[in-house]
């Protein structure tokens, strides 16, 4: 059961009827999640600039600013049309003020770039580190909070609800797609974009391109194919297997309210498609519409 709020400008909750329709989007790739969803109304809402939704026990399920609201008035009706990201979007979309401290941590970080966004917690280490956060000019809350978790925690932060979550998954339950007591998949479907396989890494070093890398992944497929790097990667053989493992995919169609999120840990088991382990969630759609509930995952190799 899933209950809508629309926040006014004071932060009061109006509790908004069922929706004739809604598609979530949540991506590995974007920090900030999106919603968007048809209300069908007897009289005007309002200014809302913010959207929840909430759980049958208040618990909270989606938390963001509204990006775009649209009121409808046809054929003797009214609806409003919502379009809002999760709390990530604040973040994104802010300027930090440019500063400089030693000694940082992700309490430290939390209460000088996210918390004063309206979060209400974070999840992960609160160790202290030798080092020292530098903003610059032009950089967003989020880009702040994502490099100190990057060079110090190793973690890519996530927004749950009203969470700042830098854990990286850490304690995550496996989610299996097909195969007894896994998530029921009415389509599963593995694909392979060999095109995007790159075999052999080339880069430049004293005035001449050099070989960097070879893909023995690509070896084993027989794919040659050849890029040039202007300048020399950190772990050119990382650089060819990031390329290997973007390359293969699987999606899952399956009935019914979602059963993972993005970046959670996943495996494979199908009959036909074998098995597949090490996937995260990548993406995660869910819709609700006339053709009734459904989830679209995609998994890719971690």
């Amino acid at each position: 059961m899933r209950i809508f709020f629309g926040v006014g400008p004071g932060g009061e909750e109006t509790e908004l009827p069922r929706p004739a329709s809604f598609r979530f989007d949540s991506s590995e790739e974007a920090p900030a999640d999106r919603l968007t969803a048809v209300f069908p109304l007897r009289r005007d809402c309002g200014p809302l600039p913010g959207l929840r939704v909430r759980d049958g026990a208040g618990g909270l399920l989606f938390d963001g600013p509204v990006d775009v609201l649209r009121r409808v008035s046809s054929g003797g009706g009214c609806s409003a049309v919502l379009t809002a990201r999760s709390r990530a979007a604040l973040l994104l979309d802010s300027e930090a003020v440019p500063q400089s401290y030693d000694l940082p941590s992700l309490p430290t970080v939390y209460e000088r770039h996210i918390r004063p966004y309206g979060f209400a917690g974070w999840k992960g280490s609160g160790r202290v580190f030798a080092g020292t956060v530098t903003v610059e000019k032009g950089m967003s809350e989020w880009q702040v909070a994502a490099r100190f978790c990057a060079e110090y925690l190793l973690t890519a932060p996530r927004v749950r609800g009203a969470v700042f979550d830098a854990s990286g998954g850490a304690g995550r339950e496996e989610i299996r797609f097909g195969g007894r007591g896994g998530v029921r998949c009415a389509s599963l479907e593995r694909r392979a974009r060999y095109c995007d396989v790159v075999s052999d890494l080339y880069a430049l070093s004293g005035g001449k391109y050099l070989p960097a890398a070879k893909s023995a992944e690509a070896a084993a497929l027989g794919i040659l194919r050849t890029r040039c790097a202007a300048e020399r990667p950190e772990d050119p053989g990382a650089a060819l297997k990031t390329a290997v493992d973007a390359a293969f995919a699987v999606a899952a169609e399956c009935p019914g309210e979602p059963r993972a999120q993005a970046g959670d840990p996943a495996s494979l088991d199908d009959p036909f498609l074998g098995r597949a382990e090490g996937l995260v969630v990548a993406e995660v759609r869910h819709v609700w519409d006339g053709g009734g509930e459904r989830c679209r995952y995609l998994l890719r190799r971690k």
